[in-house]
């Protein structure tokens, strides 16, 4: 519903409350978020051209530009020159990219990386057990071959890695699960540019997966979860020995708070 704005003349969106003028970037960026929330805004929605959007805020072009390029930045908004600015698709694996720049300098945030692995992974595996088709344990079949085709290309190498963790998130048949792995995916990547460089870690990585695919062909799930956790044992070791000293300290004494 569009209403008359006294003050301004312009017409209001009773979806876009009036905030006081002296509200920051962030506060208006957090108002539309609000409306994200309650589904207020949808994927796709075109929002109003700026001057109006302004005066419906009650805040200045200026203010509006600072919030709106924020949202645009964490993927929520898309801003179209010329056309306007819309409502992304707001799907988990976009809106978590921005985050790259994090995991691909801190060691640390790595390591917790792949402690939420565990947590995700190790579960997962055991659902994938006990619901892989005859099918899937082939496709499986197939990456596994590609993976050792690809044992001196580290690129393709982690390119099938991903494709391998992802496919094993799938078989297990939980919507939930499959997009949490999809997130972890994606900001797993510099991960992997660290610890897949050395071919004695792609080596040993085939190895996690071959016994990985076997304990999923027999159905076991004690076995498959124990071939996850010893193959993420693996990257943390390796990440473990990339951290320089400061970095581990750090880690070591965030871990002894967290107790």
């Amino acid at each position: 519903m569009v209403a008359d704005d006294s003050d301004t003349g312009a017409p209001r969106d009773s979806r876009f409350a009036v905030v006081p003028r002296s509200t920051l970037p962030e506060e208006i960026a957090n108002r539309l978020l609000m409306q994200i929330r309650e589904q207020e805004l949808r994927p796709g929605d075109k929002l109003p051209a700026e001057r109006q959007l302004a005066e419906m805020l009650v805040v200045s072009r200026p203010v509006l530009r600072e919030a709106l390029r924020a949202l645009a930045l964490m993927k929520v908004v898309d801003i179209r020159q010329g056309d306007g600015t819309y409502i992304t698709s707001l799907e988990p694996k976009q809106l978590i990219s921005h985050l790259d720049f994090i995991f691909s300098k801190d060691s640390i945030a790595l390591v917790q990386l792949v402690e939420a692995r565990r947590v995700v992974e190790a579960g997962n595996v055991r659902l994938a057990a006990l619901r892989i088709s005859d099918d899937e344990i082939a496709e499986l079949e197939r990456l596994v071959d590609q993976l050792a085709g690809a044992i001196d290309d580290p690129e393709r190498f982690s390119e099938l890695d991903i494709a391998m963790h992802v496919a094993v998130c799938a078989d297990a048949d939980n919507f939930l699960l499959l997009q949490f792995m999809n997130i972890i995916s994606t900001l797993g990547r510099f991960s992997r540019e660290r610890t897949g460089g050395r071919r004695a870690v792609r080596e040993a990585a085939l190895r996690d997966h071959r016994r990985l695919l076997d304990a999923l062909r027999a159905h076991d799930q004690d076995a498959a979860e124990l071939a996850m956790v010893r193959h993420l044992d693996h990257i943390e070791a390796e990440l473990r020995s990339a951290i320089d000293p400061g970095e581990a300290a750090s880690l070591a004494e965030s871990r002894v708070r967290a107790r």
